[in-house]
């Protein structure tokens, strides 16, 4: 039997069992291996400031890039590049058409890169971009998605588009700054709520509220009094399960450690060095 003949299955399973050179070794043996390591070598891909070379790769070659199933990209804030890569990115990101996990940790301004087309299978994103028009649009076309994760925008101030009507039917998982999740939460069947930044008021809670499904984590910062807060989570949030809740509210009134202790213990119990304070 000749290579041409070997299963399909069969040659995948040795692909499966190689080191990354040793697969690049492997696609320039025969033609019949070329492909098979092709789709080992780029189904998942991890790329730094030091492995740009493969965008260029995906940007010029579509038909590697559809075997991209995974797909990050974290620069460093100090990188300078220029805006003819970022259009090769935007190629790449555009060829990649079965993407199922994008991760897009880059310069925020870059934002316009997501203007490509579809991504059906896409069922996680995370980036280092805000909700302006250009992920709006992105969001409005990743019907599929399940985890959304986004960064802080650098100006608080930084205006949020809202999304077309019906995106993002099955979002389950959202992690972002509180302007984007009182946009994306209410109508969504998001369960998970992670707010990295802003305040997590008593009036945003019953906005988050308004997702079509029970919430039952919830992790975020506020500056009010989390008891009343507290209260309003209990109403509007019955199913919680789990509440991770950091407040900046300023008690000035709380009692210090010795008069709790002295309030919830009997006197004798109490130890003789802390009985002399």
């Amino acid at each position: 039997m000749s290579l041409q003949q070997l299963p399909t299955e069969l040659l995948d399973a040795v692909a499966l069992q190689l080191a990354p050179t040793d697969l690049a070794a492997l696609s320039r043996v025969a033609p019949v291996f070329y492909h098979v390591a092709q789709r080992r070598l780029y189904r998942h891909l991890r790329l730094d400031s030091s492995s740009l070379t493969c965008v260029f790769t995906l940007a010029s070659c579509p038909h590697i890039a559809s075997h991209v199933r995974s797909f990050e990209i974290r620069l460093s804030p100090q990188s300078t590049l220029l805006a003819a890569f970022y259009r090769r990115l935007a190629l790449a990101i555009a060829n990649m058409e079965e993407l199922t996990s994008l991760v897009l940790a880059v310069d925020q301004a870059a934002s316009w890169i997501l203007r490509t087309p579809p991504h059906p299978r896409l069922r996680r994103f995370s980036s280092s971009f805000h909700l302006d028009h250009h992920l709006a649009h992105f969001l409005s076309k990743t019907d599929a998605l399940l985890e959304l994760h986004l960064d802080p925008p650098h100006d608080s101030l930084s205006p949020v588009a809202p999304l077309q009507h019906g995106a993002l039917p099955l979002l389950n998982q959202f992690t972002g700054p509180s302007q984007a999740a009182q946009l994306l939460v209410p109508g969504r069947p998001v369960e998970h709520i992670h707010l990295n930044s802003g305040d997590l008021t008593e009036d945003l809670a019953e906005t988050l509220a308004r997702s079509t499904v029970p919430i039952t984590e919830l992790l975020a910062t506020t500056t009010s009094h989390s008891v009343s807060l507290i209260g309003t989570l209990t109403r509007c949030m019955e199913q919680l399960v789990h509440l991770r809740l950091v407040t900046t509210y300023n008690f000035s009134d709380a009692p210090d450690a010795v008069h709790l202790l002295f309030k919830h213990c009997k006197r004798p119990n109490v130890p003789s060095s802390l009985a002399k304070l």
